[in-house]
């Protein structure tokens, strides 16, 4: 079982051009999460410059075919490198073919920031363990790799659809950490802004809702422990595309990240 950092890792082959492992169990179906993805393009994108730069604060990542697990390349290509923030593009390739394309501005968050104005509030959750653990394996035809890796605890008042009647709410909300233990750092908020259930399934839809295009804005430097997240779908519309939201907070209650992603979605 291959941690976070382990599972995103990069090493370089020539100037500009990274390989990567992609990691089965950090997958849904077979497919490797596309917030996993974002974050293994972001540790290219991290390691193409200094270390002056090391936090990914802003994230646009476009979804063009869907990689398998298996080695990758990345290219990378510096658009800028400034004394505050350095943009970086990237793109996984596999077999040939392009996959993902993506576009870091990125820098460095101080330890200590505190946001001066906020709207948003963290959920108001039950404690952890009235939470349901979300299992691998839910159905006989259903897999859930990451549930391997991450500890994923919902809250029971929005899991109306495990049970055949979805609450319309349009919002799925819990806690988040990974099994193993570790604490998350910027490029782990990545995948934990798409590591949820879609929040399609509370008004009926299907659970097949691949990612077109998601960005991220990493806010701080998450404090040790598990993380708080909430995600809402905002408008889902014919032929089947949906824009779905996320924010991120952490053990202290601080907006750490947030999120939104076009995604196509499916009503059977």
């Amino acid at each position: 079982m291959a941690g976070f950092v382990d599972a995103t890792k990069v090493a370089p082959v020539a100037d500009g051009e990274w390989s990567a492992e992609l990691d089965g169990q950090w997958a849904v179906m077979g497919r490797p999460n596309g917030g996993y993805l974002a974050a293994v393009l972001a540790r290219a994108a991290i390691a193409s410059i200094d270390a002056a730069h090391p936090h990914p604060l802003a994230t646009n990542a476009h979804y063009l075919n869907p990689p398998s697990p298996g080695p990758a390349t990345i290219v990378t290509e510096t658009l800028r490198r400034g004394r505050s923030v350095s943009q970086v593009r990237t793109r996984l390739i596999q077999d040939g073919t392009p996959c993902v394309e993506g576009v870091f501005t990125l820098g460095r968050l101080a330890p200590d920031a505190e946001p001066v104005w906020s709207v948003e509030a963290p959920p108001v959750l039950p404690p952890p363990q009235e939470c349901r653990l979300m299992i691998p394996r839910p159905s006989p035809t259903v897999t859930v790799e990451i549930l391997e890796v991450i500890e994923q605890r919902l809250d029971p008042a929005v899991l109306g659809h495990l049970r055949g009647a979805p609450d319309g709410g349009g919002e799925i909300r819990g806690y988040v950490g990974f099994v193993d233990g570790t604490d998350f750092d910027p490029l782990g908020l990545l995948f934990a802004a798409d590591a949820l259930p879609p929040a399609s399934l509370t008004v009926g839809a299907s659970g097949w809702v691949p990612t077109l295009e998601y960005t991220v804005y990493v806010r701080a430097l998450p404090a040790p422990g598990p993380l708080k997240v909430r995600q809402r779908a905002r408008l889902i519309q014919q032929p089947g595309w949906m824009v779905e939201e996320c924010d991120v907070w952490d053990s202290a209650d601080r907006l750490v990240a947030q999120a939104i992603q076009l995604a196509s979605v499916r009503f059977s």
